[in-house]
């Protein structure tokens, strides 16, 4: 069927729409995160897309509208990753945690702006948006403290609290967005593997350097492995 058509047509202008709402949201999301949400105005992003004010409204109702819809896609990030890591569940705690780990970081270097700008926008979030992302956040918690309470019973990781533990990896791997540069090593796929690496090995038990149920040698571990990491940065 030919372009030209009424379908067609319908077709690329749909693609084009789509396209264009995605070039507002990239644009948005980088003067979110370097101004701020308040700091930044629809002109600016206007601006920066090469349209006119008048015309971001034919795609968002308002400057509000278009933080929504960025943030939408965020909430759902986590979920997605969780639900990647269940294929892993049968191997045990350990590769859980490693699998959870490795997507995380990966998904945060892959939307690094992204991921910047909500840290700067939180709280501007409308009421019912912020609620949806902090139940997107709890539950990515709760499922990596789920993992970290198999791996203790498993006599795998250590008896620490499951919390400050699960808090411990995802902010470690969380906080890659800030210092990340993709010029300079280590790639992705390598440094979500060391990220990987630190957090099971911060929980097993069987590190004779450290005792059983500190919570001071978790982290210990943890600062020598971003030690060993800063030589390589």
């Amino acid at each position: 069927m030919s372009e030209m058509d009424g379908t067609g047509s319908g077709t690329v202008r749909e693609r084009r729409k789509a396209l264009l709402e995605r070039e507002i949201k990239d644009k948005a999301c980088t003067l979110f995160a370097r101004k701020g949400f308040d700091g930044t105005s629809l002109t600016d992003i206007a601006d920066a897309v090469g349209l006119s004010r008048a015309a971001i409204y034919y795609y968002f109702e308002n400057k509000e509208a278009l933080l929504e819809a960025i943030v939408a896609e965020v909430s759902e990030r986590p979920i997605q990753t969780l639900l990647g890591c269940h294929d892993r569940a049968a191997a045990g705690p350990a590769e859980e945690l490693r699998d959870m780990v490795r997507r995380h970081v990966v998904s945060v270097i892959d939307r690094q702006v992204l991921m910047r700008m909500i840290a700067v926008t939180e709280a501007a979030l409308p009421p019912a948006l912020a609620a949806r992302h902090a139940a997107s956040k709890r539950r990515y918690l709760e499922d990596c403290r789920r993992i970290i309470r198999d791996g203790i019973r498993a006599g795998l990781f250590r008896p620490v609290d499951d919390r400050v533990a699960a808090l411990a990896v995802i902010g470690m791997a969380a906080w890659t967005a800030q210092w990340h540069s993709p010029d300079r090593p280590p790639a992705p796929a390598e440094l979500a593997e060391i990220f990987a690496d630190m957090a099971v090995r911060a929980l097993e038990t069987d590190r004779s350097d450290s005792p059983a149920g500190s919570i001071d040698a978790l982290l210990d571990g943890m600062r020598n492995q971003i030690g060993r990491l800063e030589q390589m940065l």
